[in-house]
């Protein structure tokens, strides 16, 4: 039989609407429910990666490019981040569970609006008088909302294209 943390990772992975679950995610679902109470997050990563029902596959540091110029930004924006569910680092998912567009697709708009409220609270805890980090901040904003923008049109042809 399988390790309980090994049959409850299983379990969550297989009903996240998310396909590729944060590693750090999914190390805190376990902390909260009483299991991997002693071990580490990489050690997690360390188990699952030795399991084959499992794959990798590794995600964006989301405050990577703020770490040299302003690091207080950069724990803030992760923290805010983290509350929103937007985790960095590496994301596992069941090698059994396969992906339909549809799924890509919702996967992608739940993302971006997870992302672009993270920016909003980014900037909301933004240092203040750093105009180089405001706009900064502000033309990443923009992306992300033209890229959610641009994601919204993409599922409604689809959905259009099947009718």
């Amino acid at each position: 039989m399988d390790d309980p943390i090994i049959a409850r990772t299983i379990e969550i992975l297989d009903t996240d609407p998310d396909f590729f679950v944060p590693l750090k995610k999914l190390w805190l679902m376990l902390q909260g429910e009483g299991l991997a109470l002693d071990i580490e997050q990489e050690e997690l990563g360390r188990m699952l990666l030795e399991d084959k029902r499992f794959e990798f596959t590794f995600g964006a540091e989301h405050a990577a490019e703020f770490e040299d110029d302003a690091p207080e930004l950069a724990a803030g924006m992760g923290r805010v981040m983290e509350m929103l569910g937007f985790y960095s680092g590496e994301r596992v998912k069941l090698t059994s569970r396969k992906m339909t567009a549809e799924d890509v697709f919702a996967a992608m708009t739940r993302n971006l609006t997870r992302m672009n409220e993270a920016l909003q609270g980014a900037w909301e805890a933004r240092p203040a008088g750093n105009q180089e980090i405001e706009n900064q901040l502000i033309d990443i904003l923009a992306v992300g909302q033209k890229l959610e923008r641009e994601i919204q049109a993409l599922v409604e042809r689809q959905r259009e294209d099947k009718e």
